[in-house]
């Protein structure tokens, strides 16, 4: 009878371990089964992602050799080669980059107005400067002026580089008009407020009240 029980013990005891080994094995194969369908998901999305990137930029790039710009006003298309610009061509690329240029240069000259407003000043150059330069870049791409060499093209090399330097200038500009507006913007408007007080008495033939008898 001893050794009977003994027998059953063992045999339970070995029936116990056996479904804790199973058992460990079903959570094994689960976890196992988790992270392979996790893998793949992560796979799928991954290769979907980098499909829908590839398509955009693809998308982007042939939107930006083959679409128009008609806020710049020219009858240009960006060429795929520089010896594709013809001379009409160049004409209305420098056309454009004049028009550009000469409206970068009056918001510069109407920062020192004497009657300079300094927080609409301020704000009427934030709004123009962003279309601006939206504009500049597109006209860089449209008439490819902004190419690393220029061999054998000496116009647009030229032209080039003077978009080099009016997007500097910009720039430059930018920060220059407001560090300008806000050290002087006191002074600006006393000095209006003055002018207009001038213009009044002068005008009206008064006399400033603390100067009467």
């Amino acid at each position: 009878m001893d050794s009977d029980k003994i027998k059953q013990t063992k045999e339970a005891k070995k029936a116990r371990i056996a479904k804790r080994a199973e058992r460990r094995l079903a959570r094994k194969a689960a976890r196992q089964s988790f992270l392979r369908s996790f893998r793949w998901t992560v796979y799928i999305v991954f290769i979907l992602f980098m499909g829908f990137v590839a398509v955009c930029t693809v998308i982007g790039i042939v939107t930006n050799l083959e679409n128009q710009y008609p806020e710049l006003d020219i009858p240009v298309t960006r060429p795929a080669r520089l010896a594709d610009l013809d001379t009409q061509d160049l004409g209305n690329c420098l056309d454009a980059l004049k028009r550009l240029s000469q409206e970068e240069s009056a918001q510069v000259q109407a920062m020192f107005n004497p009657e300079l407003d300094r927080d609409k000043f301020l704000g009427d150059y934030k709004a123009w400067a962003g279309p601006w330069r939206k504009r500049l870049d597109k006209l860089g791409m449209t008439c490819r002026l902004n190419e690393n060499a220029y061999s054998g093209h000496h116009a647009l090399g030229a032209m080039a580089d003077f978009y080099r330097r009016l997007d500097h200038m910009q720039k430059q500009h930018q920060r220059l008009t407001r560090r300008y507006a806000m050290e002087n913007g006191r002074t600006l408007r006393v000095m209006h407020e003055l002018m207009q007080r001038a213009q009044s008495l002068v005008e009206g033939h008064g006399t400033p009240p603390d100067h009467q008898q």
